[in-house]
């Protein structure tokens, strides 16, 4: 499926119904090859404004899932003035293996007085979904695995967000292939195959 074919689906009227499709899990992927990633960020932002014109008036929200980690280990507090941020920081020379492992696990992880990244996520989408005006707001867009590997593998962020995608569908935009398994870039093998998602590009 080409961009134009992928911008045809996804404005066509009954796709862009929340409630049609696979309704126990509706996230979908957008494979792309790796090397045109800067040509997929431009065209992603392209199908987000053109679904907003008058034609469609859908207002698509478009997450970085590596920035969001980001942004989300920049709130979160160490102590009462660091972040967890300037913690892993200030440690991966030092510690580069403690780092490592810690980062792989805190997306999911929580403390009893911290979200998740994943409810972190999930809160950002809401607060969107939630805006009152004249537009439908069908889909989240999702971006960013290769820059977030290996931290945030695709299929584990998957399997822990499945309980959030409710009320919208999430379009998943992997920079790789399917073989047996998926494949990051084409070359690394992102774990097993996602269950219930549906490709819609190869």
């Amino acid at each position: 499926m080409t961009i134009p074919e992928l911008y045809t689906h996804l404005a066509n009227d009954d796709f862009k119904d929340y409630e049609t499709g696979n309704l126990f899990f509706p996230a979908y992927m957008y494979m792309y090859n790796a090397e045109k990633e800067y040509e997929i960020d431009a065209e992603i932002l392209d199908i987000k404004n053109r679904l907003q014109r008058p034609t469609n008036y859908l207002d698509v929200i478009v997450l970085d899932i590596y920035e969001e980690f980001i942004l989300y280990l920049k709130q979160s507090k160490m102590t009462k003035t660091k972040s967890v941020f300037d913690y892993y920081y200030e440690n991966e020379t030092n510690n580069a293996e403690l780092v490592h492992k810690s980062l792989f696990e805190e997306p999911y992880d929580k403390d009893d007085d911290e979200i998740s990244f994943l409810e972190f996520v999930n809160n950002k989408i809401q607060n969107h979904l939630k805006i009152d005006d004249s537009f439908l707001r069908s889909y989240v867009f999702l971006k960013g695995f290769g820059n977030a590997f290996p931290h945030i593998r695709a299929s584990r962020f998957f399997n822990n967000f499945e309980k959030y995608i409710r009320g919208y569908k999430l379009i998943m935009f992997y920079p790789g292939k399917a073989k047996e398994y998926y494949s990051l870039f084409g070359l690394l093998k992102d774990e097993n195959l996602y269950r219930a998602i549906k490709l819609i590009n190869e």
